[in-house]
């Protein structure tokens, strides 16, 4: 990746920022932001010893990636990814862990949303493709409300090999599909579990969906036909959740 600087945007993104320890270089405060979460980020950012400037909210439209930021905007160093490998190795041995893979989803304010429901549904971490797929930049920040600040993300050049590698540490790999047979409540979404889901009008590819242990479905009764990928994936991940929950 390259050093050049990147921003975090909006009230909760950056207060969560700041909570998580991310590397902010400074936070940019429009001079007519007020209330007690901007209150907040001034206290967290100066426990930390972050710089904070206080500059005309045109200062900020001008930054913000779709005029969204409330406020405050967080310059910060570049995102660094987790390895796979780590990610896998903190929850190695656990009898239940999630993790969810992206498959070519290059709309970043999905990943954003995706990594949200991800970590408050208690996902071990999110994998991205390499190419052809949305990275974690100022929206995904945004979208997240400072999800990304605490999950992990690995960005894999190749999600085929990245499920045989969950495969190996034990996990079942459960594809997201308008076309599986088994609903969401009839599939075993418990215990070990990578969930792949697709671009959306896409879905999976080929070879991803041919490397899935099984397909999941959620039915719909409505007259639209489907979810979005990031609702969708908020459905799935909260079944798995629910498994978890039930008494013996």
């Amino acid at each position: 990746m390259s050093g050049v600087s990147e921003f975090i945007e909006g009230r909760n993104a950056v207060r969560e920022a700041l909570r998580a320890g991310a590397a902010i270089e400074r936070i940019l405060l429009a001079r007519t932001a007020e209330g007690e979460s901007i209150g907040d980020i001034e206290r967290l950012a100066a426990d930390r010893g972050v710089p904070v400037a206080t500059v005309p909210k045109h200062a900020l439209d001008e930054r913000s990636a779709r005029g969204a930021h409330q406020g405050v905007i967080a310059q910060i160093a570049p995102y660094v990814y987790t390895p796979l490998a780590e990610i896998v190795l903190r929850h190695g041995g656990r009898p239940r862990s999630l993790i969810v893979l992206l498959d070519h989803i290059t709309d970043e304010g999905n990943l954003g949303a995706i990594a949200r429901s991800a970590e408050v549904a208690g996902a071990a971490g999110l994998i991205v493709p390499k190419a052809r797929s949305a990275g974690v930049g100022a929206v995904a920040h945004k979208t997240s409300a400072g999800a990304l600040s605490y999950l992990p993300v690995a960005r894999e050049p190749n999600i085929v090999r990245a499920i045989e590698t969950l495969k190996e540490a034990e996990y079942w790999v459960a594809g997201a599909s308008e076309k599986a047979a088994a609903a969401l409540w009839d599939a075993p979404l418990d215990g070990r579990i990578a969930l792949v889901v697709g671009a959306e009008g896409h879905g999976l590819s080929r070879l991803v969906e041919r490397s899935c242990d099984f397909l999941v479905r959620i039915p719909v009764v409505g007259q639209v036909a489907s979810l979005n990928v990031a609702q969708a994936t908020a459905v799935l991940a909260f079944e798995w959740v629910r498994r978890g929950t039930e008494s013996p």
